[in-house]
C-alpha cells in the first residue's frame, strides 16, 4: 500500500512494523457518487483517507437548506472526528460528490494501535494538528475573505473542482447562493 505509506510519511515517518499493522486494519473501498459515509444521528466508527474523488460534509437546517462545511479532496482524511472521539451521534452528513476511492479504517482499532506504537501516536497527533489548522483556516476564510476571494482560493487549492461537482455545492461551501456564485464567475471573466 504505497499510497498509505506516502500519506503517513507526509506527517511522520513511522517504522515498518507500525506501518504493517496499520495496513492490516485498513480496507480499500470504492463508493459511487451520492453514497453517504456518515448519516445524521449515526455514531461514526470509521475514518477515511481519500485517494480519489470528492467528499463533502454538510448539515441541514430547520428549513431543509443544506450547508456544506467541508469539501475533501485527495489526499486527505474524512469522517466525523467529533463523533469518532466522543462516540456521540453525528450532526453532519458525509457524502461522496463523485465516485470515490478511499482507505477505510476503524477509529477504535487505530486508536488501540497508536497506543501500542509511539510513532503511530505521533502520526495521529500530527494529523490532528493538520485537521485543526485546516478547520481554523476555513473559519478565517469565511470571516476575512469576500466571496470572490474565497472562490479563487478554492480554485487554487483544488484545481478543476468547478468542473467536477455541482455549482450548488460550491456555492454552499463558499457560504453564498448559486446566483451570487454566478455573479462572482461573471465578474472574474470580465477581469
Amino acid at each position: 500500500m504505497d499510497f498509505l505509506k506516502n500519506f503517513v510519511y507526509n506527517f511522520h515517518q513511522v517504522s515498518n512494523p507500525s506501518l504493517k499493522e496499520f495496513e492490516h486494519i485498513v480496507t480499500e473501498k470504492s463508493f459511487k457518487k451520492g453514497h453517504t459515509l456518515v448519516k445524521i444521528g449515526e455514531i461514526s466508527k470509521n475514518f477515511y483517507i481519500l485517494k480519489e474523488g470528492i467528499i463533502r460534509s454538510f448539515l441541514v437546517d430547520d428549513k431543509g437548506k443544506e450547508h456544506t462545511r467541508t469539501l475533501y479532496t485527495p489526499p486527505s482524511t474524512s469522517g466525523n472526528l467529533s463523533s469518532l472521539i466522543s462516540k456521540k451521534p453525528s450532526i453532519l452528513i458525509y457524502e461522496c460528490l463523485t465516485d470515490c476511492n478511499v482507505l477505510e479504517c476503524n477509529y477504535e482499532q487505530f486508536y488501540q494501535l497508536s497506543s501500542k506504537y509511539h510513532d503511530l501516536a505521533i502520526f495521529q497527533y500530527k494529523a490532528l494538528e493538520f485537521i485543526y489548522i485546516r478547520e481554523e483556516s476555513r473559519i478565517l476564510e469565511l470571516s476575512m475573505l469576500n466571496a470572490t476571494e474565497r472562490y479563487q482560493l478554492l480554485l487554487k487549492t483544488s484545481p478543476g473542482i468547478d468542473q467536477k461537482i455541482n455549482q450548488y455545492h460550491i456555492a454552499s461551501y463558499l457560504n453564498i447562493t448559486p446566483v451570487q456564485l454566478s455573479r462572482v464567475k461573471k465578474g472574474l471573466l470580465k477581469n
